[in-house]
C-alpha cells in the first residue's frame, strides 16, 4: 500500500513537473511577468519534492531575480525564499540570508495567501526556524515561531495540538539558548501539559519529544532554584523514556537512568540525602531490569516511580 501511494504520489509530481515546464516555456518568449515568476516558483518546488535539487535552486533563484526587478505577492515571497533557504541549507550555504528574506515579509502572510494553507504555513514556518536554530540565528528564527504559534493558538485538533506543543518546545529551546529560563520554562511547560493531554488520548505524535521537553525544563527548573519541580519533571521524563522502550521505540533506558543519578546527585547537593539514595536505587533498578531484558530473564517493571 505504502509503496502504491508513494507511486502515485511521483506521478503527480511528475505530471505536475510537464504541466509547469510547458508554462515556463510558453510565458519565457514574453519576458518577465507575474505568471512566469510564478510557474518557476511552483517548477521549483515540485523539483524539489523530487529531490531534483540543483535544477529546484535554479529555478529559485531566477524567480528571486525576476521578483526583484517586478515584485512578488507576500505569499510567493515567503515560499520562494524559505525554500531557497531549506535548499542553500541542504547544500551547505548559509540559509540565513533567504530566511532572513522570508521573516521580512511573513507577517501579512496568512492561510488565504498564494502558496499557503494553515498547515503549510505551520509546517514552514518550523522547517525555517529549525534551520536557523541550528545556524544559531535566534533573532531571526522568532517570526516564524511567532506566525506558527499564532496560527495553532486556537486550534483543537489533534494536528494542531502536536504542532503546537513542537513551536512551544522550540520556543523553549530559543529562550533558554538567549537567557531567558523564566520564559522557557514557561514555554516548556505549556509544551509539556499538551503533549500529556495528546498521550492520554493516545494522539501524541512524538513521545521522545514529550521526553526531551521533560528534561529541558528539568533543566530550567534548575537553574531557577526550583528543586521540587526539578524533581517532579525528572520523574516525568524517566516515564515517558520507559513507556517508550515498553513500545519498542529505543533500545534501551540508559537515559532514564543518567537522569536518576542527576537527579540523586542535586539532592546529595541540597543535603536530602534520603531522597537522594533512593534515586540510586532507582537508577540501580532501572539497570537491573534492562540486565533482564537482554539476557531474556523476562520484562521486569523496574521500580515505580
Amino acid at each position: 500500500m505504502r509503496q502504491n501511494m508513494r507511486g502515485s504520489s511521483e506521478a503527480y509530481l511528475e505530471k505536475a513537473l510537464s504541466e509547469y515546464n510547458e508554462a515556463v516555456n510558453a510565458l519565457e518568449p514574453g519576458g518577465d511577468s507575474e505568471e512566469l515568476l510564478e510557474a518557476y516558483v511552483n517548477r521549483g518546488r515540485v523539483l524539489s519534492m523530487l529531490e531534483h535539487y540543483t535544477s529546484a535552486m535554479d529555478d529559485l533563484e531566477t524567480a528571486s531575480e525576476m521578483a526583484s526587478r517586478i515584485g512578488a505577492d507576500d505569499g510567493t515571497y515567503v515560499k520562494m525564499y524559505a525554500a531557497l533557504g531549506e535548499l542553500s541549507d541542504r547544500f551547505g550555504m548559509d540559509p540565513v540570508k533567504p530566511l532572513a528574506k522570508a521573516a521580512a515579509r511573513l507577517g501579512p502572510v496568512g492561510p488565504a495567501s498564494r502558496h499557503f494553507d494553515m498547515r503549510g504555513l505551520v509546517r514552514t514556518c518550523i522547517s525555517s526556524a529549525e534551520i536557523l536554530m541550528d545556524a544559531d540565528d535566534y533573532v531571526t528564527c522568532m517570526p516564524f515561531l511567532e506566525k506558527a504559534e499564532a496560527c495553532t493558538a486556537s486550534k483543537m485538533d489533534t494536528w494542531s495540538l502536536n504542532r503546537r506543543m513542537e513551536i512551544l518546545s522550540l520556543l523553549g529551546e530559543v529562550r533558554s539558548e538567549t537567557g531567558d529560563p523564566e520564559g522557557a520554562e514557561e514555554a516548556y511547560g505549556e509544551a509539556a501539559g499538551i503533549g500529556e493531554s495528546l498521550m492520554r488520548k493516545n494522539s501524541l505524535e512524538d513521545l521522545e519529544l514529550l521526553a526531551a521537553t521533560y528534561m529541558a525544563k528539568a533543566e530550567c527548573d534548575l537553574d531557577l532554584g526550583m528543586l521540587d519541580m526539578f524533581v517532579s519533571d525528572s520523574d516525568k521524563a524517566i516515564l515517558v523514556i520507559r513507556e517508550m522502550r515498553e513500545l519498542g521505540l529505543i533500545d534501551s533506558v540508559a537515559e532514564a537512568s543518567d537522569i536518576c543519578h542527576n537527579v540523586s546527585s542535586e539532592l546529595m547537593k541540597a543535603g536530602r540525602t534520603e531522597e537522594a539514595e533512593s534515586y540510586l536505587m532507582k537508577a540501580l533498578s532501572l539497570s537491573m531490569d534492562e540486565a533482564k531484558r537482554f539476557s531474556g530473564g523476562g520484562d521486569g517493571d523496574g521500580e515505580d516511580f
